[in-house]
């Protein structure tokens, strides 16, 4: 434990670092790529709907369009709300060098169901009323706001207390969590139109549907694991806690 807590100081001295969300976030993906993605993708199936105006498979702007985006977004964040929280449990098993077991992890994203639930639709209101005031009142809160749901899993908050701890955590370093949120929009916006535009003229609609899933499914956990490991790394940043600690939740 002793050499856990001078490691945590170590790396409080070396402040935030991007760099190391990055390679932590690709280290724990890369290690449970098959659990954390089928995770992902049973909570992404409903994306399936979303995606068929997009692929031509049922015509854009029609009333079973909008029903097919209504339903699918639903469905997808009710369903993303326990594969989120399931796969940070499961990181922070990996980060701990312990094995991870994904149906003991899927009974966290359970048990704190109704909490994520209400936390994921505050954040998402929130998101929607800054952007539609402005793109950067916007930008501030997707900052303010990026480690809310860890903090709601791990620390046992109401939505409330969750985005006011993840506002604390953030706030000194919300232009490197802007530059992480930034660089990793971008990519996977480009990857995504690539990717369904291929599968598309591949195999048609149906197939650019697939492709769009299971993309969705590979950057859902990536995704989940980035705040996850951004929202570790800010507790030891700011209050020189280690992993153990962090995750004692969990025991």
């Amino acid at each position: 434990m002793t050499d856990s807590i001078l490691s945590a100081e170590r790396f409080a001295e070396r402040d935030f670092s991007i760099g190391h969300v990055f390679n932590q976030t690709f280290s724990v993906l890369s290690r449970n790529l098959l659990p954390f993605c089928l995770v992902s993708l049973v909570a992404h199936l409903p994306n399936a709907l979303t995606f068929a105006p997009r692929m031509g498979a049922v015509a854009q702007g029609t009333a079973n369009a909008s029903l097919l985006l209504v339903f699918g977004g639903l469905g997808t964040t009710v369903l993303a709300t326990i594969s989120q929280a399931a796969v940070l449990s499961g990181a922070f098993d990996d980060m701990r060098g312990r094995p991870v077991d994904i149906f003991e992890s899927l009974k966290v994203g359970l048990r704190r169901f109704f909490p994520l639930l209400g936390t994921t639709i505050c954040v998402i209101i929130l998101y929607a009323l800054a952007f539609i005031a402005l793109v950067v009142p916007g930008l501030i809160v997707l900052t303010m706001l990026f480690v809310a749901i860890p903090a709601c899993v791990v620390e046992r908050l109401g939505p409330i207390k969750s985005m006011g701890r993840s506002a604390r955590l953030t706030k000194g370093h919300r232009w490197k969590i802007f530059g992480l949120l930034s660089a990793t929009t971008i990519v996977g916006l480009v990857l995504q139109f690539t990717l369904g535009g291929v599968g598309r003229t591949i195999g048609g609609p149906t197939l650019g549907i697939i492709v769009l899933v299971l993309w969705s499914a590979v950057w859902g956990a990536f995704n989940a694991i980035l705040g996850i490991v951004a929202y570790h790394d800010l507790r030891v940043a700011k209050e020189g806690v280690d992993t153990d600690q962090i995750a004692a939740v969990f025991d």
